[in-house]
């Protein structure tokens, strides 16, 4: 039983539309095929020359030439109707008649020019074989041009070598016979992939669309959620600014308050403000640092970071809070060094530790570091609530928790933003994150970093431990004059407070200008004379337009004297970054915490006086 045809199961639509790309292909290799008609036409006739008379061998060229330019007519002729679906078949018996009339002029020249001499025989069978399986690719593309182009080439010239009569001949043209029987299965069944592969072509091109005629809803909802998305980190990146600048004037204020507190009474209720603002400012800062994640505005800056620094660094930072709670901290000391971005890279481990601690209520926290082969794996391990097994995955996205942090927690009850952060920062540093965790008995993330080999000085590491902020009896701030250059007046007396506190006189506006006014003022004030500032404060966006590094220079120009300068800024990109760092200054980031204010202040005071 003969197997089905391929083309049975397709839908006739679909055939049809494949009938009709296989015409238009047709009309397309009008070109080509005259090409390959004139070029074997004259092969032929280089090779019977001599044995045929030159002017039937020129008559047959003109034949083939006359019947090339009424298919190159009839194609410019498709081309100007542009046909449609249901004049596909009409078409193809255009063609397939020129195809026809080429076949029967090939076929008239196997018996016209038949040749006497036998090796001149096989030239022409050679010849007359290799025009039909040149042209092929050209004609097979349609059935009925195929076989009106094979059939007729062909037959006249098995039945002229069948006419010699003698064996040798006979066996000849039996064996020709098999190979156009081959040749025409061949054809065949060519002609048939072709169509399935166009009409399944089709059919693909059909589902897709209903594909996504189905999903459009989806499509913009997606879209709808992205744009979503994208407006908040815009607007959280453009407004930074002027969402940082309350609070970063409130966190002056509570620290000059801190200061100048003396009343027993009292302490709490400020400690208790400050507490607060410190939450307030984690929570905000977690929320830009998510929008600056999402668009793309943190480009790590890798470099070998020795890890101990960063372990006393967040000893000394959340040793209080774990001793408040009654939680052990260990940080166990190490000498090795990583590849990494240092400062994203202790972002990522306060927050696992700040983590640690929220939802730790006995026991402790230990953070150490271990090779892991070429690397180093860093553990935060506590005796915490643990994580079930199936929030491992989702308690990294944002605003999810695995529990309820102690409701009198120092660290608060936070926002389900730690853990998000720190995915995202571990995949842009490119560092392995892993989570192990058993409910009720306490939960080991680590981060897993390139490790790298620290180069050690002569009797000491190469990296060695900032000082610890000096103690406000020590600061050396007494009898200095710091300008304050700020566009919002909150700010300015938020400096103002706090460098009062610590024993300096301040002066400060919102321009150069005004920094100016009030530093006379202030020399009238404290009858010192007018001898500039011994430090500038400035803010990075001025109003108007202004840059703080200009307002600088303006004000150094202006006094005549080339104080140390910091530049606060809420703008943390990296053209911020770089243009602060090219003209030589100190970039804090706002809200700025009242400490590193005052160790960035005494030390650019103190490379002055060096």
């Amino acid at each position: 039983m003969p197997a089905p045809s391929p083309l049975a199961a397709i839908a006739p639509q679909l055939l049809a539309r494949a009938r009709f790309d296989q015409v238009g292909t047709l009309y397309r290799q009008w070109h080509r095929t005259t090409v390959s008609m004139l070029l074997g036409a004259g092969i032929l006739c280089v090779v019977l020359w001599g044995q045929v008379a030159p002017p039937l061998m020129a008559a047959w060229i003109g034949a083939i030439g006359v019947n090339q330019v009424w298919r190159g007519a009839l194609a410019g002729a498709f081309r100007r109707a542009r046909p449609g679906l249901a004049d596909a078949p009409r078409w193809g018996r255009y063609w397939s008649l020129g195809s026809a009339l080429a076949g029967a002029l090939w076929g008239a020249a196997a018996v016209v020019m038949y040749p006497a001499s036998p090796a001149h025989e096989a030239l022409l069978i050679v010849c007359l074989f290799g025009v039909i399986l040149g042209g092929l690719n050209l004609t097979a593309v349609y059935k009925s041009s195929f076989y009106g182009f094979a059939l007729p080439a062909l037959l006249p010239l098995i039945v002229r070598v069948a006419m010699e009569g003698d064996t040798v001949h006979v066996f000849t043209a039996i064996v020709m016979g098999v190979v156009l029987a081959f040749l025409l299965g061949f054809g065949h069944h060519l002609n048939d992939v072709l169509t399935h592969s166009l009409a399944m072509r089709y059919e693909n091109v059909d589902l897709i669309d209903e594909l996504q005629g189905e999903t459009r809803k989806a499509e913009e909802a997606r879209a709808a959620a992205e744009t979503a998305n994208r407006a908040k980190s815009q607007f959280l990146a453009a407004a930074s600014h002027d969402l940082r600048q309350p609070l970063h004037a409130l966190g002056l204020f509570a620290a000059a308050l801190a200061t100048r507190t003396r009343e027993p009474e009292l302490k709490p209720l400020v400690a208790s403000i400050h507490a607060s603002v410190d939450a307030l400012e984690g929570l905000f800062a977690q929320l830009l640092d998510l929008s600056r994640l999402d668009a793309g505005g943190l480009t790590p800056e890798r470099k070998v970071t020795p890890l101990q620094p960063m372990f006393a660094r967040l000893a000394d930072d959340f040793s209080p809070q774990a001793s408040a709670h009654g939680l052990s901290l260990t940080l166990v000391p190490t000498t090795l060094a990583v590849d990494s971005d240092p400062v994203l890279l202790e972002r990522i481990l306060r927050n696992l530790v700040a983590n640690a601690l929220r939802y730790t209520r006995q026991g402790g926290v230990v953070v150490g570091a271990r090779r892991r082969g070429g690397a180093v794996r860093i553990d935060v391990v506590d005796t915490g609530i643990g994580i079930a097994a199936e929030l491992h995955e989702r308690i990294f996205d944002e605003f999810v928790q695995a529990g309820a942090a102690p409701p009198r927690h120092a660290g608060g009850r936070g926002m389900g933003l730690g853990l998000a952060i720190v995915r995202r920062l571990a995949a842009l540093l490119g560092h392995t994150l892993s989570l192990a965790s058993v409910p009720g008995r306490g939960s080991r993330f680590s981060v897993t970093v390139p490790r790298a080999v620290l180069r050690r000085r002569r009797g000491a590491d190469a990296a060695v431990l900032p000082a610890p902020p000096l103690p406000a009896a020590a600061q050396p701030f007494s009898g200095r004059r710091v300008a304050v250059i700020d566009d919002d007046p909150a700010v300015v007396a938020a400096m103002r407070a706090l460098f009062s506190a610590w024993g300096a006189s301040v002066a400060g506006g919102e321009s150069v200008a005004a920094a100016i006014a009030d530093l006379a003022a202030v020399s009238r004030r404290d009858g010192c004379g007018d001898r500039g500032p011994d430090l500038i404060v400035a803010d990075l966006r001025l109003a108007d337009g202004d840059c703080g590094l200009d307002a600088v220079a303006q004000l150094r120009a202006a006094c005549g004297r080339h104080a140390p300068a910091l530049i606060v800024s809420g703008d943390m990109q990296e053209e911020a970054r770089a243009a602060v760092a090219a003209a030589g200054f100190t970039l804090l980031s706002k809200p700025l915490v009242a400490t590193a204010l005052q160790a960035a202040a005494a030390a650019a005071l103190e490379s002055e006086a060096a």
